[in-house]
């Protein structure tokens, strides 16, 4: 007998990000801080990354990662509002270059650093 598993991802870019969009009440709930009281600056720098990452796209890398050393680095592949897993609803996302040679949309919230794209030979 064999089995298989298959991950089916569903959801799709809507276009460039709505900057109407609730940041602050959509930040609310993550702790990407590691001090706590520092909501704002938290919200404002990944405000600063979004920005960047949509004024050029495709020149940088980022992580979801909260640990130090920084891992899970993967190239910026698309910018824009997504609305698929886990929010089912159009969120400021970033789709992020993966491992296996996909991409894995994850929300503006999610992101904890940016970086220049390597060069590889």
């Amino acid at each position: 007998m064999k089995s298989k598993e298959i991950t089916v991802y569903e959801g799709e870019c809507l276009g460039p990000i709505d900057w109407s969009f609730d940041f602050e009440a959509f930040y609310k709930p993550f702790y990407n801080c590691s001090t706590p009281g520092r909501h704002a600056e938290c919200l404002k720098r990944a405000l600063e990354i979004l920005h960047a990452l949509e004024a050029h796209p495709g020149v940088s890398e980022v992580t979801t990662d909260g640990g130090w050393p920084r891992c899970g680095w993967g190239e910026v592949l698309r910018v824009g509002m997504y609305d698929g897993w886990p929010y089912w609803k159009p969120v400021p996302s970033v789709c992020i270059a993966s491992w296996t040679g996909g991409g894995v949309w994850s929300a503006f919230a999610n992101i904890t650093d940016i970086r220049p794209k390597e060069v590889r030979k």
